[in-house]
């Protein structure tokens, strides 16, 4: 086993994955026959078989629920579909959507893990390249001033992704869709809450510049008639 961490250490994956066999062939019901499972399973996630990480993870749950280690499984699980999952947006994103669906419920079921951080992290990475994904047809609409299109799109992509980072962008710009659309009640309602949610992202402060330009305007009042004068009996 020891020498299958040097191996691994040094960058000899296939080596490593050779001495790890080994003790599991030769020592079935060791403990360091299931470490050296699990770190097959890094071998291959390693040398970028992201595929067959994916399964030796997955093998590694299904045998051993209970183990230790199980958080580390289900976040390197998750991070090899991401790993296989193209970097473009606009391609298909299955095993984004498959990473976060391994993701689910693991803050309360690991809630003193180490990789917390780690995992909203990789959550916020996976969210985003979804969300970008939705928001490039509302940006080709927008491109083509086609506001209603643009505007609709940027909806659904924040109904579909509302904790993607990136759909304040999509917020943004809906609110500025509705206001050349002459919805001006609808526009302050999105931009104001996008200020209330995410007051410090680029795109909060954006629409806080935006409404502190464009006040509501008061309507004006016919002048009131002044108090009635006492009887000076």
């Amino acid at each position: 086993y020891n020498k299958g961490l040097g191996q691994m250490k040094r960058g000899y994956f296939d080596e490593a994955i050779i001495s790890f066999e080994k003790v599991r062939n030769h020592f079935p019901f060791n403990q360091y026959s299931v470490l050296s499972e699990l770190r097959v399973a890094d071998c291959l996630f390693e040398k970028a078989a992201y595929l067959e990480a994916v399964d030796a993870y997955l093998r590694f749950q299904k045998l051993h629920p209970r183990h230790p280690q199980i958080d580390y499984v289900v976040y390197r699980t998750a991070r090899s579909e991401f790993k296989l999952a193209p970097l473009i947006p606009q391609r298909d994103q299955s095993h984004s959507t498959r990473g976060l669906r391994r993701l689910e419920g693991f803050n309360g079921r690991f809630p003193e893990s180490q990789y917390l951080d780690a995992v909203a992290k990789l959550r916020g990475k996976a969210l985003n390249r979804l969300a970008r994904g939705a928001l490039q047809v509302g940006n080709y609409y927008w491109k083509q001033q086609e506001w209603q299109a643009a505007e609709r799109r940027y909806r659904l992509a924040a109904e579909e992704y509302p904790d993607a980072p990136i759909v304040s962008k999509a917020r943004l710009r809906r609110g500025l869709c509705l206001w050349r659309l002459e919805d001006q009640a609808g526009a302050r309602a999105v931009l104001s809450n996008l200020v209330a949610v995410d007051p410090e992202s680029r795109w909060g402060k954006a629409a806080t510049t935006f409404l502190e330009r464009n006040p509501v305007e008061v309507p004006a009042q016919a002048d009131a008639p002044g108090p009635t004068a006492p009887d000076a009996g």
